[in-house]
């Protein structure tokens, strides 16, 4: 009778767990997430989508030097490339679960995809990084110590203090036995900015006739500038006439027979008019009837 109800119980009990697994796998979508380690994590150990409970780690296997952890998340759960899984540590004793925390934005992985996943330091591990942080800045400032001492020894590290508190009362001093100057300096600074302005905005007109006046006077240069290098350009033309034998003026200046003729002639009108002046009767007759 006995041995008929405990196999009956565990029959019963079987049979729950049977239903239970076979209801939740059809209620499950398994997701491959890709750690680079998983610090203790386990086959079942929990899932949770953004602090609630929604599924378990499936399985867990090592490919290469990265570890492939299997998610039998809820199948409403559609990670997507916005969210984040992550392995993190809860409570005191350090229990390891898989977090996703689920953001609707982005683009959805498919069942078949890898998604990256991040390992976060637990307790333990923070604890253990500082301290062989704090034995590095211990081994830090014991060189630093030292580095003191040697240099207090010396004498370095006092004449040093004492050059920078001289140079920074020194410094003190000047600042305040010229603090008056530079307050006149400044002062006259802004009067001489505020006259300047002044000046510009009375003369105002007078600056833009001023101006208008030189643009005026640079346009008429150019003006008589081309002119003058227009005429240049004539004169130079006529030289060159003039030297080829171009025209009377150029036939004139290079005709040798010409000009001696002419000069001939001039000579000859000449004497005709001093022998004129020294023998008027020759020319001229007068008959009185």
């Amino acid at each position: 009778m006995g041995v008929t109800v405990l196999v009956a119980l565990g029959l019963l009990v079987w049979g729950v767990t049977w239903l239970k697994e076979f209801t939740w796998e059809r209620k499950v979508n398994v997701w491959h997430v890709r750690f680079d380690q998983t610090g203790g994590l386990g086959p079942s150990d929990e899932v949770q989508v953004n602090g609630i409970r929604k599924g378990s780690v499936a399985g867990m296997k090592l490919v290469g030097d990265k570890v492939l952890v299997d998610l039998a998340l809820s199948n409403e759960i559609k990670p997507t490339t916005d969210s984040r899984i992550a392995i993190r540590t809860v409570g005191m004793m350090g229990e390891r679960i898989v977090a996703v925390d689920f953001r609707g934005s982005g683009q959805p992985y498919a069942p078949n995809d890898t998604i990256p996943g991040v390992y976060e330091l637990g307790l333990s591990e923070v604890m253990s990084n500082l301290g062989s942080t704090m034995e590095s800045v211990t081994k830090i400032a014991e060189d630093l110590s030292s580095v003191v001492e040697v240099m207090d020894k010396q004498g370095s590290l006092t004449a040093t203090l004492k050059n920078f508190r001289e140079t920074s009362e020194q410094l003190k001093g000047t600042v305040a036995e010229n603090r008056a100057a530079l307050k006149s300096a400044i002062t006259d600074f802004s009067v001489a900015a505020k006259s300047a302005r002044g000046l510009t905005a009375d003369r105002e007109e007078q600056l833009k006739h001023t101006l208008d006046q030189f643009s005026q006077a640079a346009e008429n240069m150019n003006r008589l500038s081309n002119r003058l290098d227009s005429l240049r350009s004539s004169i130079q033309n006529v030289a060159t006439k003039v030297e080829k034998g171009q025209g009377t003026l150029g036939k004139l200046v290079n005709d040798d027979k010409l000009y001696t003729d002419l000069h001939s002639s001039v000579q000859s009108f000449k004497t005709l008019v001093e022998d004129i002046k020294a023998n008027p009767k020759k020319y001229l007759k007068v008959e009185i009837f």
